[in-house]
């Protein structure tokens, strides 16, 4: 008589594909929400990599739970902002459509407050 708990008898089960989104594992980073999606297509309609240097801010307002932060334009090239000089265009183009303000002082990261987007 064949073992009855013999694991070379037992068929893989098949378990059908999460319908949720993915979440991030326990010490990996994550964009925090909800981010509303016309502040979202806005910032995509805009050039270069404005809407990068966007969800960089939105990350750091997350990590910070704050509304306004202090972004280092090394800080937001390094998480995939582009390089500085890419990062400093696009916080001009988000400033200009009316998404964030930046308070720029010499020699200190620029501080920046996330906006609601206009209508």
């Amino acid at each position: 008589m064949p073992d009855p708990f013999d694991p070379a008898r037992l068929a893989p089960a098949d378990f059908p594909p999460p319908t949720s989104p993915p979440r991030p594992r326990p010490g990996v980073k994550f964009l925090r929400g909800p981010i509303p999606l016309d502040w979202l297509t806005a910032a995509a309609a805009l050039p270069g990599r404005a809407l990068a240097v966007g969800l960089v801010v939105w990350f750091l307002a997350g990590c910070e739970r704050r509304r306004t932060v202090a972004a280092t334009l090394s800080r937001l090239a390094a998480l995939g902002a582009g390089t500085r000089a890419a990062a400093r265009r696009g916080l001009a183009a988000l400033e200009a459509a009316g998404l964030v303000t930046v308070e720029r002082h010499a020699g200190r990261a620029p501080v920046v407050t996330i906006l609601d987007a206009p209508d």
